[in-house]
């Protein structure tokens, strides 16, 4: 369990954030938060963003169960994820409202950066939650430490997931087999394979997310290089090969579909990208299932890349994807 969280902890997503709240339930999750001045929620993670102390809070769920080995690894061995280049100076038990808790504190070295760093490890009977905070060390006065403390404290969970529907730019469906899982972020949710009946690690699973800039370049002059580069960029599944992008329509947007194959924890898979273009916005689907499966999770993956949709105040006019 230590070494999935040192893998999950390498990887902080790029933030950008929302008006400010004060205290509420994040998008889609378990949390609860109240924002201390100049936070606001993210909407590109769970968690929320100080721009002024270059700091953010990131949330992850765990599986309840995993809340006793997690808090006996912190608390044991502080050195557990010194690869990773987080050194914890002290980590100790304490709660979150009526839950169990586990804390540490340290720091990060990310190549020539250096990071203030904290760990909170949250505990209650239906969820686990994983809390990353970070702030460049240049910036961690001891007065914007205390800050971002406040802010973990505030943190509890709720009995009850947040419904993401209304709050995500994007429309979704399900499937039969493939049910709502968690919302990954303020534009991105999860879907699993409730019939699946394998190896927890290798659940099949369904990623929906839309992007949130304004900047069209990254396609405009090539947009089957970057849906090749967008794909390449799953660090999940090892050993990641594409074989071939497809030019397709989906709902009335140009679309791309791309395939590769690949392993997840051992086992060989399939993933399948499907991005839709309009203007200077993209919604984006990733499916990945086990090769042996192939073509049924080829079905399911268009039939929820179809339940895919933009909202009414979504960007409309489409982005010519013209093959290369």
């Amino acid at each position: 369990m230590i070494r999935w969280l040192a893998v999950f902890l390498a990887f902080l997503p790029t933030l950008t954030a929302q008006p400010a709240l004060a205290a509420q339930q994040l998008t889609g999750s378990y949390v609860v938060m109240t924002m201390p001045d100049g936070f606001a929620e993210s909407q590109q993670f769970t968690g929320a963003l100080w721009p002024e102390g270059s700091a953010s809070i990131l949330v992850a769920e765990l599986p309840a169960k995993a809340y006793e080995p997690v808090a006996k690894g912190l608390l044991a061995d502080p050195t557990a994820l010194a690869e990773q280049g987080i050194l914890l100076d002290r980590t100790e038990e304490t709660t979150q409202g009526e839950h169990k808790a586990v804390i540490g504190r340290g720091r990060q070295q990310v190549g020539t950066q250096a990071y203030d760093k904290w760990l909170l490890l949250i505990g209650a009977p239906h969820v686990a939650l994983l809390v990353t905070a970070q702030m460049p060390s240049l910036l961690a006065t001891a007065e914007r430490k205390a800050k971002v403390e406040a802010a973990l404290e505030s943190i509890t969970i709720a009995p009850e997931r947040s419904n993401p529907r209304a709050s995500l730019p994007f429309t979704f469906g399900e499937t039969e087999r493939f049910r709502f899982s968690q919302t990954l972020s303020g534009s991105a949710v999860l879907l699993t394979d409730t019939a699946y009946k394998g190896n927890a690690g290798t659940r099949p699973l369904f990623v929906a997310g839309m992007s949130l800039g304004t900047e069209c370049d990254p396609w405009r002059d090539d947009p089957h290089a970057f849906a090749a580069q967008t794909l390449q960029s799953l660090n999940q599944v090892e050993n990641l090969a594409i074989s071939g992008t497809t030019a397709t329509a989906i709902g009335g947007d140009d679309a791309l579909v791309t395939e590769a194959t690949g392993s997840l924890d051992g086992e060989p898979v399939i993933a399948v990208q499907t991005i839709r273009f309009r203007e200077c916005a993209y919604l984006r689907t990733v499916g990945i299932g086990p090769v042996a499966d192939a073509a049924l999770y080829r079905k399911e993956f268009s039939a929820l890349s179809a339940r895919v949709g933009w909202k009414s105040d979504a960007v409309t006019k489409p982005q010519p994807t013209t093959d290369k």
